[in-house]
């Protein structure tokens, strides 16, 4: 009989151990301890809250196992089923956590919205605050090796197994208000830059309007713009006296100026000189 007993205990441990490794997140309970352990040491929680907020955290990765892979890409069936789960694990928590520790709850990012995906890879916001992943606060919970999500809603026909016991467990005043995630926070959790893609454009943006002609370039060496067959090239404007009253054209001059000798080339003034030579000789023979 001890055996019998020894057997299927092992057994249940077998597979117990089987589904948590069955994520991309790794193993369930390793990961549903890790986030309680950090809960109750920032929230200060006693030792009922600690072992129904382990329950709670385990249920919620178990469920959301399936959908891993679909979450790290963005798939909008898997998103869908995530922010569900995400929802009842937030709504339970109402009844485990009174009304201050459920505030401060929502203000912890790493807490409230515990998973990311970078690269289609999903990681545990709190292991980016806790990076060593050894060290616990607290040892583990009462039925750490035994609970194999025997208070999950799908047992209870959808109801909250916290809410139902809460008279008998708990009496502190409850947090009232919608504990839903909004759907902004999608693209917050899921939507983050991948390499290689382009980066978002702004909602509002529009490109530039192309212009209709080249713009003519500036500083270029020999560069001219194109002209058409039937362009002429504007003429001169013609003077303007109003403009500069004043101003007189000069007259060009009707005979053309004598240069002087120094001036003159050397074949001009040996021309010139022998003119004045002949001119001395016919003179000096008429007299």
């Amino acid at each position: 009989m001890r055996t019998r007993t020894f057997i299927l205990c092992l057994l249940a441990l077998c597979l117990s151990t089987i589904r948590g490794y069955a994520s991309g997140l790794g193993d369930f309970r390793v990961n549903a301890r890790f986030l309680t352990d950090r809960m109750a040491f920032e929230l200060h929680l006693n030792s009922n809250q600690y072992n129904d907020l382990y329950e709670i955290n385990y249920d919620f990765l178990c469920n959301i196992g399936p959908y891993v892979s679909g979450i790290a890409v963005a798939d909008t069936r898997a998103m869908d089923a995530y922010y569900r789960y995400l929802d009842e694990r937030n709504d339970d928590l109402r009844w485990v956590l009174s009304q201050a520790e459920y505030v401060r709850f929502i203000d912890i990012e790493y807490f409230f919205r515990p998973i990311y995906a970078i690269n289609n890879v999903c990681y545990l916001r709190v292991y980016k605050i806790y990076p060593n992943r050894t060290h616990f606060y607290f040892g583990p919970p009462r039925h750490y090796l035994t609970y194999r999500g025997g208070h999950c809603r799908s047992h209870f026909g959808g109801v909250s197994y916290y809410r139902r016991n809460y008279p008998a467990r708990y009496h502190h005043p409850v947090y009232s208000r919608p504990c839903r995630i909004s759907p902004q926070m999608r693209p917050h959790d899921f939507a983050g830059p991948r390499p290689g893609n382009r980066p978002p454009q702004k909602p509002n943006w529009k490109p530039a309007p192309r212009p209709d002609r080249r713009p003519v370039s500036v500083g270029k060496p020999n560069y001219r713009p194109p002209q058409h067959s039937d362009h002429k090239p504007q003429a001169r404007p013609p003077l303007n006296p109003h403009k500069n009253p004043g101003f007189k054209p000069q007259e060009r001059p009707t005979r053309r100026p004598e240069v002087s000798p120094d001036k003159m080339r050397p074949k001009q003034i040996r021309e010139k000189s022998n003119i004045k030579e002949k001119e001395r000789k016919s003179l000096s023979k008429r007299l």
